[in-house]
């Protein structure tokens, strides 16, 4: 490809963009084995228009209305997990 100028432009990649986990305080996977957001004292029960969602306590600053911030049940516990009583 040519620029504006008539100089050569190599065809290089862009690299690629991670997508960011809002949901979770931290990397799924990363608490205790076996142990899962269900079983964390965090999890909360959003009600919304008629509908119950799933999100987690520590990032309720990220919160939206929409998918990007809730979780599943059965997701993989984090570091931050704490044992519900």
């Amino acid at each position: 490809m040519k620029s504006l100028f008539g100089d050569e432009i190599p065809d290089v990649a862009s690299p690629r963009r991670h997508k960011v986990d809002k949901a979770h305080a931290a990397q799924v996977g990363s608490g205790p084995e076996g142990k899962t957001c269900k079983d964390c004292k965090h999890r909360c029960r959003v009600e919304y228009h008629d509908k119950a969602y799933q999100k987690c306590g520590l990032v309720k600053h990220r919160w939206t209305n929409g998918p990007g911030t809730d979780i599943r049940c059965k997701d993989a516990a984090c570091s931050r997990f704490e044992e519900e009583v």
